[in-house]
Parts: C-alpha cells; structure tokens; sequence
C-alpha cells in the first residue's frame, strides 16, 4: 500500500497564533508548531503502517509566515525512518501519481470566513479573501481532494480543528477526521493534549486505510468555474500574472479584483 500524507501548518493540536503585536507567530509558537506537526506527521506514518502501508511519502506543505518558508517546516529526522518526503514548496502535481492508493490531509483547516475555524482561511490569509467553485465557497481541503482526485486517489482521512473536520465531511463525505480543537475564535480554542492528538491521528490513520476499499477518489463534474476573491486589485493582477500557462477555457478578470478561471482540470484552480 502507498500512501501520500500532505502536511499543512495550522491544524495541529494547540496551535492558534498567527500573529502577536510584535512578531508573526512568536518564536516560541512558530517552533512548537514544527514540533508538533512533525509529531503528528510521525503519528500518522505509524497509523498507516499499522494499516499495512508499505510506502509513504510525506509532503512538507506547511507555511509559518516570518518564520519557516513553504515546505521547509518539518524536522525530517524526527520523522520515522524509511518515508519520503517532498519539500521546498515542491507542487503536490510534481509528487503525486497514480501509483499512490490513498491520501491523508494533516494539519488542514477550515476556510476563509469560518466563525469557529481557528486561522481560518483560504491559501492566503494576506492575499485571498475567498475563493469558489461554480458559484459554491470552497477551502483547502476540498481543493486538494479533488486536485488529488485527478490521479484517481481518494483522500481517506483529515486532521483539522473541529471546523475543518465538518468541512471534510460536507465535502468528502464518510471521511475519518481527527479533530485536534475546537474552534471559539480565530486565535481561540480548546485542545486536546499534543500526545492525545498524536494518538488519535494514529488511531484515525490506521482505521482510514483499513476501510481503504469504502473510498473512492473524490471527483465533481466539469465544467469548472473557479474564481478567486483577492483583498485589493493590485494583489489578484500580480497573482494573474504570475500564472503562466493559460488553462483550457481561459483566464479572466472579473471586477476589479476578482480572477475567473474557465476549465474541466482541477489542477488549473491554483
């Protein structure tokens, strides 16, 4: 069993800050959220050899703003030897193939605009302020489950905070999750203990890919229209043209800081 396990840097069980008046995260909390998604990153290997995974590869796909640059947050020798790992912001497109039998979403959360999701947003906090799909808000986690989808590999467990959790579900359906908080606020929550997360990621992992045949790739129906809500014009112009290729269908302004994308691949939404 192969097993693709993207990691993301706000999920993870007592973490909430994303900014205090004087720095962004904090020293101290920007460590511990390496730390504890490292932890969680190892609990959830364990799960899935637990569950007979025989290859894994794990994605360093986290971010801590003013500390760690994308996909250089884990600390890889604390990571259970024998797993690959993707990182340096590499693409989940370039990593992930046909090959992979299941995929695990750790440390995700809910999207832009959740009263309850704890650092709640989009991709972007500084940038996007929500994005769609076909007239319906969407997040993260429904965005990477259907780019995942596109390799024919279904997503068969999240952790998130507990609003990331119910996003999963409404999205993906009999999903595990393992939720690590509960939500009061954006920078509030209650959480569960760092080790009682770990054990309930592994937990989750292993009962994910033991029903492994109950899940299918998750997949809507095309034609795609994927638009993204920036905070000003200047930000969603600089992200239209740093986008290269033009998808099928194409790519356009809507309003003054609005791009639309036309299309029938998820792969061309971001």
């Amino acid at each position: 069993m192969k097993v693709y396990i993207a990691v993301d840097s706000e999920g993870q069980a007592c973490v909430v800050r994303e900014k205090d008046p004087k720095t962004v995260y904090g020293i101290w909390q920007g460590e511990f959220i390496r730390e504890q998604a490292t932890r969680e990153a190892a609990a959830a290997v364990i799960g899935a050899r637990q569950a007979g995974a025989t290859e894994i590869l794990v994605h360093d796909s986290g971010f801590i703003r003013g500390f760690s640059p994308i996909g250089l947050f884990l600390h890889y020798d604390k990571l259970p030897s024998g797993v690959k790992i993707a990182l340096g912001g590499v693409p989940m497109k370039l990593v992930l193939d046909s090959t992979f039998d299941a995929a695990i979403l750790l440390g995700h959360h809910a999207m832009a605009g959740v009263q309850d999701g704890v650092l709640a947003h989009t991709f972007s906090s500084a940038t996007i302020e929500n994005m769609w799909l076909n007239g319906k808000r969407i997040g993260e986690i429904a965005v990477e489950a259907l780019q995942i989808g596109t390799f024919g590999v279904p997503v068969v467990m999240v952790s998130a905070d507990e609003a990331g959790c119910r996003e999963a579900k409404e999205w993906l359906g009999d999903v595990e999750v393992a939720p690590t908080k509960r939500g009061l606020g954006i920078h509030w929550a209650i959480s569960l203990h760092p080790e009682d997360a770990c054990d309930l990621i592994r937990a989750k992992a292993r009962e994910a890919l033991g029903r492994l045949k109950e899940f299918k790739p998750y997949k809507l129906d095309p034609p795609f229209e994927f638009q993204t809500d920036f905070f000003t014009e200047e930000q969603a112009r600089a992200y239209a043209q740093r986008k290269g290729e033009i998808p099928v269908g194409g790519r356009e302004m809507v309003g003054t800081r609005s791009l639309l994308v036309r299309t029938n691949d998820p792969l061309d939404f971001i």
